[in-house]
Formats: structure tokens, sequence, C-alpha cells
């Protein structure tokens, strides 16, 4: 109680906050649990893959709760519906160098591959910049882009990031953001460059692209379904291209060239980037769209007190389909724990609070997202076009794999970025009668899952993750393998938290760099 009191005072002097409501503890229940999920991670769901039938089916089941519930829709409804484009790779597509009279043309699928994330367009006889690893990190000292004009021209990256043991700078070699393709494309179209080449250096530079690209035209044995989904983008995208051997050693002379330059940057974390002397590039690449819509579901708790102010409890309902059979010839992808657990936790948390005899200070907004799965779209097009002004919203929280707890232990996101939300679910969790151990061991996981889309509006966030396992994104994942009372108990302390953070001031959130 102490430590309350001295944690209202420091973020903002208000009083202890009320305590959670006795009523409310009733609902936390493995009974409905097991209801919830069962129905979730049945193989009548079929993995839930957006978009599908399937998906809308358990669309239609939350709407159903959130009904029975008592939660209230927003602007008249439980849906927030959104746009996806669904692309494929129309062909012909090319690509050529030149260097002085002579011009070398590289082949699809042998020597270059379209990214998922590719835009579509001509560009004629463009200047080619290599620019490292394509990242600016100020966070890091680090700047690719320095003293470099990339305006009108294409430019070289290598995959990843740099890779080195001082972890003071990025993350030795745990993952960052910044190595992401799309923050790369997003980096160098914000430069001015008309399209962006990515160079594995040190893997894949040497095999054909046989596998790993989502186009039904360059590979026939993919399905339809499996192509590429994005939201609509008003800003123009530009090429985006993964390039093989050839165009390397064209671009560096030799493959010990390409190799030289990327140790050389690891090493020393000083960026190489210049300009490709002599060197113009050519390339068309077109897409084929078509637009399908998915939604999100989203239900108000009013709050007692500011009610126009507002927490944010969410999970993803998406899970992967149906794939590649394993050993006993099942091939759908149930997504027990990813994430019908926190779908199953945001629908116990809703029960919970609705049916108190109190209501929080500030109202809660549930949110079920789809298209997590398939980059997080769904959070993206709430937080693009939220029902409920951003600016009124004080804190998200999101439960994502919460099933497969083992040894006590619970990962959590946001705790560099979001320290008030982090100190008052550490106090929540000290309080409970079987504390989790608490791990803040999943940086590399912050941009895979829907809180982010909130931190970047640099809303706090907090994230609940019990870790991956052998049965990530395969048939195994399945509900005789869940531990339903952690799952309960996490989303126990989860709705604490939220219930506590809705009578406090905003909490503090400490920008990364990244944030719009």
């Amino acid at each position: 109680m102490i430590l309350s009191l001295l944690l209202a005072l420091a973020i903002g002097g208000a009083s202890e906050p009320r305590p959670f409501p006795p009523d409310a503890e009733l609902y936390f229940d493995t009974v409905a649990a097991r209801r919830h999920l069962a129905f979730l991670s049945s193989d009548e769901m079929r993995g839930r893959d957006t978009p599908s039938r399937e998906l809308e089916q358990a669309a239609d089941y939350i709407v159903s709760e959130f009904k029975r519930i008592g939660l209230e829709p927003i602007n008249g409804s439980y849906d927030q519906v959104y746009d996806l484009e669904r692309l494929d790779l129309r062909l012909p597509t090319s690509m050529y160098f030149t260097r002085g009279t002579d011009t070398f043309a590289f082949s699809v699928k042998t020597d270059f591959m379209p990214f998922e994330q590719t835009g579509e367009g001509v560009i004629t006889n463009a200047r080619v910049v290599f620019a490292g690893y394509g990242v600016t990190a100020p966070e890091y000292s680090y700047d690719d882009y320095a003293g470099i004009d990339v305006k009108g021209a294409v430019v070289v990256v290598l995959r990843g990031e740099p890779d080195n043991a001082d972890t003071t700078r990025f993350r030795g070699k745990q993952f960052t953001r910044h190595g992401s393709n799309s923050e790369k494309l997003k980096l160098a179209r914000s430069k001015g460059a008309v399209g962006l080449l990515v160079i594995d250096a040190l893997r894949t530079l040497r095999k054909p692209f046989v596998s790993g690209y989502p186009w039904p035209s360059v590979f026939p044995n993919l399905s339809r379904a499996s192509r590429p989904l994005q939201l609509p983008d008003s800003t123009k995208r530009i090429p985006s291209i993964h390039i093989g051997e050839r165009p390397a050693i064209l671009l560096f002379d030799s493959l010990a060239g390409v190799v030289s330059i990327t140790r050389a940057i690891d090493s020393t974390l000083v960026p190489r980037s210049r300009e490709i002397a002599g060197v113009r590039f050519t390339c068309s690449v077109a897409l084929d769209h078509e637009i399908v819509k998915v939604r999100n579901v989203v239900g108000l708790l009013r709050g007692s007190e500011t009610p126009d102010e507002y927490a944010v409890i969410g999970a993803h309902y998406d899970h992967v389909g149906v794939g590649k059979a394993n050993a006993e010839g099942d091939s759908i992808y149930n997504g027990a724990d990813d994430n019908g657990s926190g779908t199953t936790g945001l629908l116990l948390s809703a029960q919970a609070l609705a049916a108190s005899s109190q209501r929080p200070t500030r109202s809660i907004v549930y949110v079920a997202f789809s298209g997590e799965e398939k980059g997080l779209l769904g959070s993206k097009a709430y937080v693009r076009a939220s029902p409920l002004p951003l600016s009124k919203c004080v804190a998200m929280s999101n439960m994502d794999m919460i099933g497969r707890c083992e040894t006590n232990k619970l990962s959590i996101g946001g705790n560099e970025r979001c320290p008030d939300l982090m100190k008052i679910n550490e106090e929540t969790n000290a309080s409970l009668a079987k504390p989790f151990n608490l791990a803040y061991d999943i940086e590399q996981y912050f941009f895979r899952s829907d809180q982010a889309s909130f931190a970047m509006k640099r809303i706090p966030v907090i994230f609940y993750f019990t870790g991956e396992h052998k049965d990530y994104h395969k048939p195994g994942d399945e509900i005789s393998k869940i531990n339903m009372a952690d799952l309960v108990g996490i989303t126990r302390l989860a709705t604490h938290v939220m219930w506590t953070a809705t009578q406090m001031p905003r909490g503090t959130y400490v920008p990364a760099g990244f944030e719009e």
C-alpha cells in the first residue's frame, strides 16, 4: 500500500488508487477460459487465417460475447472494418545495370526477387548508392545515410543490422527494429531514394530465390491465398528487391568484396557508405491488386469519472490458417496459444469488469485485432483510424501467447519505454498470493506484436508473453498443451494493472527514436 501511494505521488500527485473490485474476481475462471479457447482453437476454425471465413466466424463469436457481457459498441458497431490489398507480382519483371556502354540483364527468381513489401514502378538509369545496412539509429550514434545524397538514387543495403559484440550499440546478436526490411524501405523512401536493393552478404547470397517469397505468379505451387497483404498506403511505395550473387559481384567486383565491407562495418560500427561510380540501374516492377475487407472487434466499458479518456486492452484473434502437415498428417495450425490464449484473456477480462458493480475511472476499450500474423495489420489499421481519439488513450495492454507458462516465468515487454506502467505491474504482481517471476527479456519480440503500433504513437504500453515453444506456428499448438490456470492468472494480473492505470495520471513514455 505504501508503494502504491509513493507511485501515485511520483507520477502526478494522485491519491491512492481504488482497490480492484472484489466482485470482479469471481469471473477469472478456468471453466469459462476453456470454453472460449475450445471454440477459438477448434479444428473447425482452421487456424483463423487473415482473411478467411473462419476468421469471420471467430469475429462473430467475439461480437456475441461482447454483447452478452454488456460492452457498448462504438459509433453503433462492434466492428472496425478496414481494407487490405492482396498483391501478386505481375510478370514479366525486369532488372538491368549499365556500366559504361555495357548492359547487364538479370532474371527474376535466379538473380533477384521483389520483397513482399515492394512498391511498383519503373526506374530508369538511376544512380546507385551503397548505404551500408541502411540504418539511421541516433540512439546508437550510428547513421549509414550521413554524408551521402540518395535523392533520386537506388540504395543498396545489407540485410539485417551491424553484428557486433558491443551491446551498448545495437544489441549484439539480438535483433532490433532497424534490421527489418520494412524499416529500411521506409527510411530509404524518406531520404528520397527511388528504389531499395538488399544483399544478404553472409548467408544466402549464393542461393537462387527458390522459396520464402509469396508470389504465386513466380512459384506456381503457392496458393492464391498466400499472396501478401498490406494496408493501402497513401504514400507511394518504392520497389524493394532482394538481389543475389551475380548483381552483387557486379556492384562490388567479387563476393569477397561484399563480405569484406560487411565485416568492416560489423567490426568497427563505422559506416562505409558511398556512391558506386559508373553504374546505373533500371527496373520495372508491377503488382496486381485485390481489395479484401477485414475487421477488428471493439467494445467499450465506459468509465465512471473521465469516460472520454481510456485505456486499451488488446489481443489478436487471428492465426496462420492451414499449412504443411506434420508427421501425424495434421495440417491445421490451431493457434491455441498464438493467440487463442490472449483472445480468451481479453474475453475474461471484459466479463470480469463488466459484471462488477464498480466501473474503472477512465473507460477501457477492448480490441480483438485481426491481421497480426500478416504484419500487425489490424492494430496498424486501428491506430490509423481509431474510433476514439488516440490523444485520449492513456495506456495499452497486449496479451499475446500467454498460455504456455513454464516455471512460473512471465515475460514483460515495454519496460524500457514505459517505466510507470512497469512499476504498477511489479507492485500488482508482488501483491499476488503466487507472484509470477517477471522477466524483461523480450525486446526482440517488441515489434512483432500489436503493442508496437501503439508505441509508435507514443502511448504507454505493456506486453504479456510466456515465450515461444516448439509448437509455435505448427499444428501442435493445441488446447491440450495450455496451462489454463496461469492463462487466467496472467489475465487477472493484466486486468488489475489496467484498473489501476485508468486511475493514475498518464504514465511516462520514453521515446526510443522510432516513434511517429
